[in-house]
């Protein structure tokens, strides 16, 4: 059996338009990786803050790294960047292809300081902080 692996990153959203463009954009995005994620053993949790997308994805490595180039190169991402990739003992999300925490209107994280100083302490940080914010968002919307 594979070793289990998880990514946090953040990405600059490029979808425009006005507050239904993007959450018809944000549901194109779900519907996707609800299809496609099971077949690929990939769960995770997806954020909308600020403009930006915040999201954990965790599965197989090789599975996880082939997603996460697909991401890159999506064109509805940019500068995107791993805040946390590292073996896991279990998944957070095991019910979800892709969970959906919600969409903020304003950013909720540190990013100036990341981007000030990318340390992988800071980066580490701010990628835990995002996991636990999506967990308990999708804990709270489960209940």
């Amino acid at each position: 059996m594979q070793d289990m692996y998880r990514i946090t990153y953040i990405s600059k959203s490029e979808v425009a338009g006005d507050k239904e463009s993007v959450k018809a954009q944000i549901e194109s995005i779900l519907s996707s990786a609800t299809k496609n994620n099971p077949e690929l053993g990939i769960t995770g949790a997806l954020l909308y803050s600020g403009g930006y997308f915040c999201q954990v994805i965790e599965g197989e490595e090789d599975n996880i790294e082939e997603l996460y180039e697909t991401i890159q190169m999506d064109p509805r991402h940019s500068d995107v960047t791993i805040l946390n990739y590292e073996a896991c003992e279990g998944r957070i999300f095991t019910e979800w292809a892709m969970a959906f925490a919600g969409i903020q209107e304003s950013l909720k994280f540190d990013l100036d300081g990341i981007k000030e100083n990318p340390s992988e302490l800071k980066l580490k940080e701010t990628g835990n902080s995002i996991l636990d914010t999506l967990e308990s968002l999708v804990i709270k919307k489960q209940s």
